[in-house]
């Protein structure tokens, strides 16, 4: 067996899981809760997080583990309090967390319901969709033919949806009617994305504790039902006292609050949606995150890299951007990048992330043409795409702005609250970038094959076209700059006409 321990906190609770990634099986899953009150916060007492840290690094070395990693979700956390809690969590432990952003969370969870859930090739032919009940906020995922198509955020966590549910038990004769309102109101803007005509879809449910407890055998990893049967459940809950639904789930008082608001949350998206099955599961992040260190190891041959670049795709749509364009450059831009790995000593996640600039540094042109560049910027910073944590959204943000005409100064405010390695990539890889875009700089793809040679301080790229590209050699000459000034090679565009 080639066992990996996974340590994964959120502000309810620390679970380790001791994973066999040849056979993707669990030898041991354990959690301990930790929090105080009614509202999930990382506690106060680091003491006691340490404690429980320290109590499984003892049980993977009595099951021979050599390999354990920290994980954590950030959602109620800004980026200086994670850092201050990673550093008092390390000083204790010796373990450094990985912080989790929202769209790493609904990554690490959808790659595992596509691994994990049985049948969910078949599954998955027609629409199936991915509810989770996060922390701070609800994702939901689209999927259909066997393909990742979108996922949607929705302002509704367990952090508030307590808190909300409780206040109106205070504060009105009919709670449950208020309660339905405002989720109404969440859920407003994905009416117009779903077809009327759409039926017979699945819901896959994760992170409903109290569903998943109740209903899911102690042997299995899901529990399938009818919509009518949950229908059924869902009349009886919105009508019962706490003391019922708290003996019904086998709960106590701090998390009772929640069960109202998130069954007419999965009821409003059941009819939504028009889903005929539920299927409540416990696949979780930790099982994504085994799945991502068996690939890694190359114990699995998986490409976890699709949903990103959809997500891409999506947004870049989404803003109406050139779908060949963006095409060609993301070739020429990988070219490129391929070509140039004794220069540039980035490795394969940079390369991704170059991929994913490609698709999106254009999307501003839909605010406006001029200085779209920086529009860009803007949107890529309110927008987090699926799988990429924040520091690595910032990263497509910044390439995204340094794609055109503006240059990586020290004394820009965004530029400077980056990292200096950080600094350095962005850099980098925006050089590259700048290249492959002058290249289409005319938006008709007259060049689609390039070569490269590097000669000492000069780099020839060799332009495969019969077309006139003078606006590409002008672009190209102007964009050149900043790749000279970062690597400090010249490049130099030549053509080579190509046979008839």
């Amino acid at each position: 067996m080639k066992l990996f321990g996974i340590i994964y906190m959120t502000p309810r609770r620390i679970q380790l899981s001791i994973i066999d990634l040849k056979k993707l099986t669990k030898v041991e899953d354990v959690f301990s809760n930790y929090f105080s009150s009614k509202n999930y916060q990382y506690d106060q007492n680091v003491e006691e997080i340490a404690s429980s840290i320290n109590g499984y690094l003892q049980l993977t070395k009595d099951y021979g583990v050599k390999n354990v990693k920290l994980w954590g979700n950030q959602q109620q956390l800004n980026t200086i309090s994670a850092r201050y809690l990673g550093e008092q969590i390390y000083i204790r432990t010796g373990l450094h967390i990985q912080w989790l952003s929202t769209s790493q969370l609904t990554y690490y969870k959808a790659t595992a319901i596509t691994v994990h859930l049985d049948n969910f090739e078949n599954l998955s032919l027609k629409s199936t969709y991915l509810l989770s009940l996060g922390i701070e906020r609800a994702s939901l995922s689209q999927f259909d033919e066997q393909k990742f198509i979108s996922t949607w955020n929705i302002d509704l966590g367990s952090s508030h949806v307590g808190e909300i549910s409780e206040a109106l038990k205070l504060s009105t004769n009919d709670p449950v009617e208020v309660i339905e309102d405002y989720i109404g109101s969440k859920l407003e803007h994905l009416h117009h994305v779903f077809p009327q005509h759409m039926e017979g879809s699945n819901l896959v449910l994760q992170d409903a504790y109290a569903l998943a407890q109740k209903f899911i055998p102690a042997n299995k990893s899901y529990y399938t039902m009818t919509t009518e049967d949950f229908e059924k459940i869902y009349a009886t809950v919105v009508k019962s006292s706490d003391q019922y639904l708290m003996d019904f789930f086998d709960l106590d008082e701090n998390d009772i609050g929640r069960i109202i608001p998130y069954f007419i949350l999965i009821n409003k998206i059941i009819k939504m949606i028009k889903a005929k099955k539920l299927i409540i599961t416990n696949i979780a992040v930790s099982d994504g995150l085994a799945i991502e260190r068996a690939t890694k190891t190359g114990l699995m041959n998986l490409d976890l890299n699709g949903m990103i670049l959809t997500s891409a795709e999506n947004l870049a749509s989404r803003y109406l951007t050139s779908h060949a364009h963006r095409q060609n450059v993301s070739k020429l831009a990988l070219h490129l990048f391929d070509q140039l790995k004794r220069i540039h000593h980035l490795g394969k996640r940079e390369r991704l992330l170059l991929h994913v600039a490609c698709i999106v540094d254009d999307i501003g042109n839909y605010i406006n043409q001029q200085q779209h560049y920086r529009h860009s910027a803007y949107i890529l910073e309110a927008t987090r795409l699926i799988g990429l944590s924040n520091d690595e959204n910032q990263i497509i943000a910044e390439v995204s702005r340094y794609h055109s005409s503006e240059t990586p100064e020290t004394d820009q405010p965004h530029f400077q609250k980056l990292e200096p390695t950080v600094q350095m990539n962005v850099a980098k890889l925006s050089a590259i970038l700048r290249l492959a875009d002058a290249l289409d700089d005319s938006r008709e793809q007259k060049i689609k094959k390039i070569s490269v040679s590097l000669r000492g301080s000069t780099m020839l790229i060799y332009a495969y076209s019969n077309q006139n590209i003078a606006l590409e050699a002008w672009s190209f000459k102007n964009k050149s700059a900043l790749f000279k000034e970062v690597f400090g090679i010249h490049p130099i565009l030549k053509q080579r006409r190509q046979p008839k």
